[in-house]
């Protein structure tokens, strides 16, 4: 290798990660963990996987290894499948995918996101160069150590992304890059150096060429992270109008509201419809679901989300009975969290005009209480079922789920009621006689 790597600087790799690079060195070829997982390491941050670079050629990482499958061979891709004991006191074991990628250097973008074709190349810089920030253009093995080209460490240490070479060059070839720059801010609480900056001003509208589902990925990741108000670069670097149909139209400062309750917090992507709530508050449920499907988001996320946006302005009183009724078509979960957002948004004047009597610590004291007491709520709490009808006597039809709503509603005012002997004297038997 042309560079020799910078000392001081020791990352704790996975034992897998090791052994392939180990066998890669062993039969000759050059390897590295890179990108992400080297720049998560230093920051002290647990890497969300392992990347590894080669001067092996396809066919040669096939050659070492007995598992791999050919996920990206075009651009020099292999994923290596190591068989793995699940811990030392079992004889159980696991596959493990990981990808290994040639060196490479990218041709021509012609449509603003990939390269019509790549070249393989023995160097390590040259591939180094080819990627996104300085921050990720970083690779690390045991033996050379850290390999730092375009001073990435630097750029940590002064907190701030910048992009590899000429931004505008960078930006031209893959317009995802410009949304990338964002969340990577934001993930890390870094600033945008200012000549990144600007390129992604002058940039921005080529975020048209990006798909919806890779605009929706970046966007989720920006959303859960400690600093999701850092959305509001969007509008300031001129992204917003290119994000989704109204996208530029919503409250650019929403996430205003999570500081003093209860504080920046990262959260899972699996919990993004937290974050899509507030986002699109200020939305009819209506057009939240029509914003989030124009970003091919998931079911589980619009149902959710939806559900808070709809349910945040509607008034509920601080009684048993009404916040039974309110989480019929919610979960516990989901409607404690409708409980936080109504806290926070508790100072906006819409919410004083469509809500002006709602308590919501009575509401909290309430609702903690109804399940702690594991009270009865929904239709499945009920101990009396349709086919316990359908035994009694009734014939299956309206009539049951008729008789079923009532014996709810008396149990949702009236929680000791939520017995056989009750419902059937109250509701069964006295129609018999």
């Amino acid at each position: 290798m042309e560079g020799s790597g910078l000392g001081g600087i020791k990352i704790e790799l996975p034992e897998d990660v090791k052994n392939i690079i180990n066998r890669l060195n062993e039969a000759g070829h050059e390897a590295f963990a890179v990108g992400g997982c080297i720049r998560d390491s230093i920051l002290g941050r647990d890497p969300e996987d392992w990347d590894i670079t080669t001067s092996a050629k396809p066919e040669e990482i096939k050659g070492v290894f007995e598992r791999t499958v050919d996920t990206g061979i075009k651009h020099g891709t292999v994923t290596v499948i190591l068989k793995c004991r699940t811990s030392a006191y079992t004889e159980r074991y696991e596959l493990r995918p990981y990808e290994v990628t040639t060196y490479r250097i990218d041709g021509e973008y012609r449509d603003g996101r990939h390269p019509e074709q790549v070249s393989f190349t023995p160097s390590l810089r040259e591939d180094l160069r080819r990627r996104d920030f300085t921050i990720n253009a970083m690779a690390y093995n045991d033996e050379v150590g850290l390999v730092d080209e375009f001073s990435g460490l630097a750029d940590i240490k002064s907190r701030v992304i910048r992009c590899v070479g000429d931004p505008d060059e960078r930006f031209s070839e893959d317009a995802l890059r410009i949304l990338r720059a964002v969340r990577f801010s934001a993930q890390l609480g870094f600033d945008i150096e200012e000549g990144t900056a600007a390129a992604v001003r002058s940039h921005a509208s080529n975020l048209r060429l990006v798909s919806k589902e890779r605009v929706q990925a970046e966007l989720s990741k920006l959303l859960c992270s400690r600093h999701p108000d850092s959305v509001r670069e969007l509008w300031g670097l001129g992204m917003a109008q290119y994000i989704c149909e109204g996208f530029e139209r919503l409250d650019r400062d929403v996430f205003s509201r999570l500081e003093p309750v209860p504080g920046y917090q990262e959260i899972p992507v699996t919990h993004k419809y937290r974050r899509y709530a507030m986002l699109l508050s200020s939305l009819s449920e209506d057009k939240a679901r029509d914003m989030l499907k124009e970003l091919r988001m998931d079911n589980d996320t619009i149902g959710k989300a939806g559900m808070l946006v709809r349910k945040l302005w509607k008034p509920i009183a601080s009684d048993p009975y009404e916040i039974k009724l309110a989480m019929q078509d919610t979960s516990p979960e989901l409607f404690s969290e409708l409980i936080d957002m109504k806290e926070l948004f508790s100072s906006d004047d819409r919410y004083k005009e469509l809500c002006p009597a709602e308590d919501q610590q009575e509401l909290r004291r309430i609702f903690d209480r109804i399940i702690e007491r594991d009270e009865p709520v929904y239709m499945k709490d009920m101990i009396v079922k349709g086919s316990d009808l359908i035994k009694a006597g009734l014939r299956p039809g309206t009539e049951i789920g008729e008789l079923l709503r009532k014996m709810q509603d008396d149990v949702l005012r009236h929680p000791e009621h939520n017995s056989i002997l009750y419902l059937f004297s109250t509701y069964l038997y006295v129609r018999k006689i």
